[in-house]
């Protein structure tokens, strides 16, 4: 299929019944990012259909790169990349029949030289039948690497019972001292953007706090371009519709200080980006929003909060648990696609790879 608006209405559904049911595989989320960073790429949606229930879809996409007189990569990657923390197919049977016709229809119909599939959970159903097909005779080139690690926080159903066996002395003595230094000189609330003004108000208030704190390193940020961040206002205005948007705010005085950027669905809450004032910096504001919102979701009878990709130092004072993504790839025959394979898996700079290729993109 070559279109997101003509299955809309089907996607949902058979997402809701899916063995594999995150909020980047949404429709939503999907067909907005189609809209934004779809440019120059084909879209590829393979779905499997019994009876007008539809079993199985794959939002696959194709991109061309042209190297000079070299060769041209023709490229299958998941529909969303790099935006999504997580990929996969949507699939209502764990039956590694359903992959297979997948891939003979790309293998029949589509002209491609290079497999990439990145940020498949580990725990997946998508990837275990993933790994069942690279063990044909047929894909012997196929690879499979950590691609990122996923730390996340199990939520049990009172705060008090999350602060006395899932937080370290240490941390909690911390966390009353900040708490304690902050109230003293004013008012601190946990406030839902609802409550700061509509939505498009809400994010730009939440992207200036996350470039102010990235300011602090010398970096951009997550959200260092105008389609970035309409994007993500777009997503916003969509997730509020859908009760999905879990943005917040920890203010003094009724002024934000603090933010933090989630989406809350399938009873989970999945942390995106954060941001705050580094005015702030010295009461430890972000840790005390990620505090407030793990007890807000505690409230919620939410069961567990995702802090997405990466292994970063602060997602450690909250959890030891994580889960891993994975990133698989397959190169036809050929001298392109193997030199490009070779090249993908050992390029120690990847970030300005990225950006190279996004230049050698063609229609």
């Amino acid at each position: 299929m070559n279109d997101f608006q003509s299955i809309k209405d089907k996607w949902q559904t058979s997402l809701n019944k899916s063995l594999d049911n995150n909020v980047f595989s949404t429709w939503e989320w999907l067909s907005t990012w189609w809209k934004y960073f779809g440019k120059a790429k084909r879209l590829v949606i393979l779905l499997v259909e019994e009876k007008n229930d539809v079993l199985a879809i794959v939002p696959f996409m194709l991109s061309k790169y042209k190297f000079l007189r070299c060769g041209t990569l023709r490229k299958i990657s998941f529909v969303g990349s790099p935006e999504s923390d997580y990929n996969t197919f949507i699939l209502q049977k764990k039956e590694v029949k359903i992959i297979e016709a997948f891939f003979d229809y790309l293998n029949n119909y589509i002209d491609w030289n290079y497999l990439e599939l990145e940020c498949l959970p580990e725990t997946s159903v998508s990837a275990n039948l993933l790994r069942r097909i690279s063990r044909e005779k047929t894909y012997k080139k196929w690879d499979e690497r950590v691609h990122w690690v996923c730390p996340y926080v199990s939520l049990p159903r009172s705060m008090n019972t999350f602060m006395k066996k899932q937080l370290g002395r240490k941390t909690r003595k911390n966390l009353r001292r900040y708490l304690r230094k902050l109230e003293r000189r004013s008012c601190v609330k946990l406030k839902k953007y609802c409550e700061i003004g509509a939505v498009n108000e809400a994010m730009e208030i939440f992207f200036q706090l996350h470039k102010k704190r990235w300011e602090l390193t010398g970096k951009p940020g997550a959200f260092n371009t105008l389609l970035l961040r309409d994007f993500h206002k777009d997503i916003a205005e969509q997730f509020d519709e859908n009760g999905w948007l879990g943005l917040y705010f920890l203010t003094i005085n009724d002024e934000p200080i603090s933010a933090t950027y989630n989406f809350e669905y399938n009873q989970k809450t999945y942390g995106y980006q954060s941001g705050f004032d580094p005015k702030y910096a010295d009461y430890s504001v972000g840790t005390l929003t990620m505090m407030f919102l793990i007890e807000k979701c505690i409230q919620k009878g939410l069961t567990e909060v995702d802090l997405l990709r990466g292994a970063e130092t602060y997602k450690s004072r909250w959890t030891s648990k994580a889960r891993k993504n994975l990133k698989m790839t397959y190169a036809q025959s050929g001298l392109f696609s193997n030199t490009y394979d070779f090249v993908n898996k050992h390029n120690p700079f990847k970030k300005l790879q990225a950006r190279y290729m996004e230049r050698l993109l063609i229609t």
